[in-house]
């Protein structure tokens, strides 16, 4: 359709000009100018105007792919920009998995009501497991408004959990949300009216007692928000949202989306082969 309405243009402007043109030339010499009609009628005939028309077109296409392209570029830059926004990873405070002083770092903003960020599930700990000397994997919570309050709930719950046990009970009850919720707000099914939340803590042999009063606690909350926060602060706009970092050259690069595991891990190579 586009094609077709541009040829349309140009071949009205073609026909407009060869008229200009032939009435300059009219007032000249009227008795041996040819019409417009035949001057087209010859172009059309020789294939000169649908080429010239042809050239116009990509000539078109290529002023629309350049400044596509120098859009996505400026949207690219600013994004890595904004990524050095994110607070620098924590051992003492952010839950990690892999080697915590690994040189790169997938900080993976997520919201676990988020299909997409179900479906990306395992690849960042994947990479991790394929690599692991080289690159760790660190969770912030970013739960999306429009999939609360089970968004938020469930991040509190992941954050209890590790407090209680750690990266590796955080990362395991992380994990079971995800093979458990039904995404988009609905959480998890209720067994018999007790929360799905405590009841996946008992499971995994956590403190129900110590669960409890820590879903409640106010400093997880704002821990959560602060994730929130900081994801907003790096340029986070949805999940699951993925920034790397090399820790030594202090170089970033920014993800959007459930990318593949080959993807993943080919950035992660590029960014470990970067320079400042």
């Amino acid at each position: 359709m586009l094609n077709s309405n541009l040829r349309f243009a140009l071949r009205l402007t073609a026909s407009l000009l060869v008229s200009l043109a032939l009435n300059t030339a009219h007032s000249q010499t009227p008795s041996t100018t040819p019409t417009t009609e035949q001057i087209i009628q010859s172009l059309e005939k020789s294939g000169a105007l649908d080429r010239a028309i042809d050239r116009g077109i990509a000539r078109y296409r290529q002023k629309q792919m350049d400044a596509a392209q120098a859009k996505q570029q400026k949207e690219e830059a600013q994004k890595a920009a904004m990524a050095k926004n994110a607070r620098p990873v924590d051992a003492k405070t952010d839950f990690i998995y892999g080697k915590p002083d690994a040189v790169i770092s997938i900080i993976e903003y997520s919201d676990f009501e988020c299909p997409f960020c179900k479906q990306f599930g395992e690849i960042p700990n994947k990479v991790v497991d394929s690599m692991p000397d080289q690159v760790n994997l660190v969770w912030r919570n970013f739960p999306l408004s429009f999939h609360d309050p089970m968004a938020t709930q469930e991040a509190i719950a992941a954050v209890c959990a590790g407090q209680q046990g750690g990266n590796a009970a955080f990362f395991k009850y992380t994990d079971a949300i995800f093979q458990n919720t039904r995404s988009n707000g609905q959480g998890m099914p209720s067994p018999k009216g007790v929360d799905p939340l405590v009841a996946l803590a008992k499971e995994q042999g956590l403190s129900t007692e110590k669960f409890d009063v820590c879903m409640r606690s106010e400093s997880v909350a704002k821990q959560v928000a602060a994730d929130l926060q900081d994801g907003l602060n790096s340029g986070i706009s949805g999940t699951p949202g993925v920034i790397l970092i090399n820790h030594k050259t202090g170089t970033f690069n920014v993800l959007a989306g459930a990318v593949p595991e080959d993807v993943l891990k080919q950035e992660v190579k590029n960014l470990l082969n970067a320079k400042k």
